[in-house]
């Protein structure tokens, strides 16, 4: 009699786990990818507020009001979350709610639309966040003075060990190098070992001529943290680097690394003296993700019109075909699929000063080219992007952000491809006597 209990409530048990996959595949997958970015500009009930009297919760008809994850990020110059260590500027005090200042939520963690009588049992209703999506609509409320948190987090970074993993991944990194990678994966990844072999930034420039190149790499640039945190929704670590060419420092390169629940992004901001300027010719930076040994896995891009490249181990034809298509500022996906239950879909984001910066596809595939730091011989691909020459204002600014998933067999491609790298539609309402601080 026991064992049948048993056995009825583990099939119970299997078929609710199945119906709750079923509903999440159908229903929260958009949700269960997407964070939530609202700056302080777009919460303007809330500037000039210390951000330690802030929280924000949902509501449903069972719980009422709970508390949900939430972070708020402080920026910053160069539009960098801003730590005092790094020296940066930060026009506001610290602390005090700004308007480039970041709050970030996950997009599964929304609510109902709670009835308008309704109040919270502890602090005030001051905002309502209301998140639509394909005509869907779901809500966050920001609370001030309500001393409820949510204990849950979606990111586990361990900066000692440089080990980061997450529902969806696990990311390995050299704690004294953040670009060098030494393995990642994915939940449900059919391959065997790490995706990856490593993370490659180079940068390239001819000095005072085009053929006196001199190229530094992963181990030149050697970024070191000047700044790090971990909150529920990402972590943020903030790494500087001198570029110095034939014993001359050109450039101070100030990265800032983010670990979300479902993907990674690398910022990357720069100020270009005009003197170096003028000697450094030719200049090329590269940031690109070596793969280990992904024979059968395929490449699109935004401009590949269809044309889809397999990773044989050797250069063919189909893949010079996506290298000569290219890439823009205003198509520069790239779309990596394993084949093996696991997709990485990158994008290049450039703000609108730097639209016209050359830009040109990074595609390695040859199973005997060696091209350091690596882990394991051969490009099974080296993928990514190359900005050509300096751009006309002082400045150089360019983030690329990788989306890890799950096979995409049966999704439209330029669908999925939208649905990762836009910004969910959001509407702010002030509640309550939000107009006071």
């Amino acid at each position: 009699m026991m064992r049948r209990q048993v056995t009825t409530q583990v099939m119970a048990l299997v078929i609710g786990l199945l119906m709750f996959a079923n509903t999440s595949a159908a229903t929260l997958g958009w949700q269960d990818t997407h964070v939530i970015e609202l700056r302080g500009k777009q919460l303007p009930m809330l500037l000039g507020m210390p951000q330690e009297r802030l929280s924000v919760v949902r509501w449903s008809a069972d719980e009422g009001f709970a508390p949900v994850p939430f972070q708020i990020d402080e920026y910053g110059a160069a539009d960098l979350v801003w730590f005092a260590s790094t020296g940066l500027h930060r026009e506001e005090e610290a602390g005090i709610m700004a308007p480039e200042d970041m709050l970030l939520l996950k997009a599964s963690d929304a609510g109902a639309r709670a009835p308008k009588e309704v109040e919270p049992e502890y602090g005030s209703l001051v905002a309502e966040i209301k998140v639509s999506h394909r005509g869907d609509d779901y809500y966050f409320y920001v609370v001030t003075d309500s001393p409820r948190r949510s204990a849950e987090t979606y990111v586990e970074h361990n900066l000692t060990t440089g080990v980061t993993r997450t529902a969806s991944y696990t990311l390995k990194v050299d704690p004294k190098n953040e670009l060098n990678w030494t393995y990642l994966s994915h939940v449900g990844y059919q391959g065997e070992g790490s995706i990856i072999d490593t993370l490659k930034m180079r940068m390239s420039a001819g000095f005072m001529s085009r053929r006196a190149r001199v190229t530094l790499d992963n181990h030149n640039l050697r970024p070191r943290v000047t700044g790090f945190k971990v909150g529920p929704i990402r972590s943020v670590m903030h790494l500087e680097t001198r570029v110095v060419i034939t014993g001359i420092s050109v450039m101070k390169l100030q990265l800032q690394a983010y670990r979300y629940p479902d993907h990674y992004e690398a910022h990357s901001h720069a100020v270009i003296p005009a003197l170096y300027k003028a000697m450094l010719k030719a200049p090329e930076v590269t940031v690109s993700i070596d793969g280990n040994a992904q024979y059968g896995a395929t490449v699109q891009t935004a401009n590949s019109e269809g044309v889809e490249a397999v990773v044989k181990g050797e250069p063919n034809v189909l893949q010079q075909e996506l290298i000569d298509k290219g890439l823009d500022a205003n198509n520069s996906w790239i779309l990596f699929n394993s084949q093996q239950n696991f997709s990485l879909l990158a994008y290049l984001d450039l703000p609108e000063s730097l639209a016209d910066t050359p830009l040109a596809l990074v595609f390695e595939d040859d199973k005997e080219l060696e091209n350091k730091p690596e882990q394991f011989p051969g490009q099974l691909p080296n993928l990514g992007y190359a900005l050509k020459d300096w751009p006309p204002e002082k400045e150089l600014r360019f983030s690329v952000k990788m989306y890890f998933d799950q096979s995409l067999e049966g999704q439209d491609i330029a669908s999925y491809t939208h649905h990762r790298t836009q910004a969910a539609t959001v509407v702010v309402k002030a509640l309550g006597n939000s107009e006071t601080h």
